[in-house]
């Protein structure tokens, strides 16, 4: 099993219309997750599902801890909002690797607990392609 050092090598930024904003040095947690849409093909005599693939998806999460970006993070973050997320979970180094992801924002979402760290999280979903790769 592959392990990833991410910590202080994290690479986190979101790109849109307003500019590139940096999310590693807040960021608590990441989550990735790519998907695909099926069509089924089962038919006459079958005795077992058939299925096709056929659309890429993804989803992104980010949870930031004291986020510090003020209102200028909170309008970046605004749902609807279209740009590029840019996750690198090893840095920039080369062969390393870089997820980028054409996708909208779905809204920052504050928390105040009592008594514990404040926190923003949000959500992306895709809009076009991404890609896993390396730098």
């Amino acid at each position: 099993m592959a392990e990833y050092v991410s910590g202080p090598s994290m690479v986190l930024q979101w790109i849109w219309s307003g500019g590139t904003v940096s999310l590693a040095a807040d960021y608590h947690n990441v989550t990735w997750s790519p998907s695909i849409a099926y069509a089924e093909t089962t038919a006459g005599s079958d005795t077992h599902v058939g299925r096709l693939t056929t659309l890429k998806d993804a989803t992104a999460s980010v949870e930031l801890v004291n986020a510090s970006g003020g209102t200028a993070l909170y309008a970046a973050l605004a749902p609807g909002v279209s740009g590029t997320l840019i996750i690198g979970p090893e840095g920039t180094a080369t062969n390393k690797r870089k997820i980028s992801f054409v996708c909208y924002s779905d809204g920052a979402q504050y928390a105040q607990p009592y008594a514990d760290v404040a926190t923003v999280t949000c959500g992306f979903t895709g809009n076009s392609t991404y890609t896993d790769s390396a730098y």
